[in-house]
């Protein structure tokens, strides 16, 4: 059975004032499925009648996945911002090359 696949299963299966665990892993260390999967949990654990605390506690995680993955998209736009700047440039350079060669 795929991870995601016990994962879900183990959710459901959680009682009602059962808290989901914290990952293994660093949010930093996670991929993003991993992370995606993890903010689906939280969510749905926020759907839960927990006390207050415990709900400001999973709050709290949530908002760190959240921010984890905004970071990665912008990372991510960057990337891909600077290698569209670069192909552009190599292909301005490559035209102006080739028009002093008169080709």
């Amino acid at each position: 059975m795929p991870a995601e696949a016990l994962a879900q299963a183990r959710d459901r299966a959680a009682g009602p004032e059962e808290v989901p665990e914290r990952p293994r892993f660093r949010l930093g260390e996670m991929t993003t499925a991993e992370l995606a999967r993890e903010r689906r949990r939280l969510e749905a654990a926020l759907r839960r009648p927990f006390s207050d605390d415990i709900k400001a506690g999973l709050r709290g995680r949530l908002e760190a996945v959240v921010a984890e993955q905004a970071d990665r998209a912008r990372v991510r736009r960057e990337g891909i911002a600077r290698a569209k700047a670069d192909a552009a440039a190599k292909a301005a350079e490559w035209e102006r090359g080739g028009a002093a060669d008169g080709t």
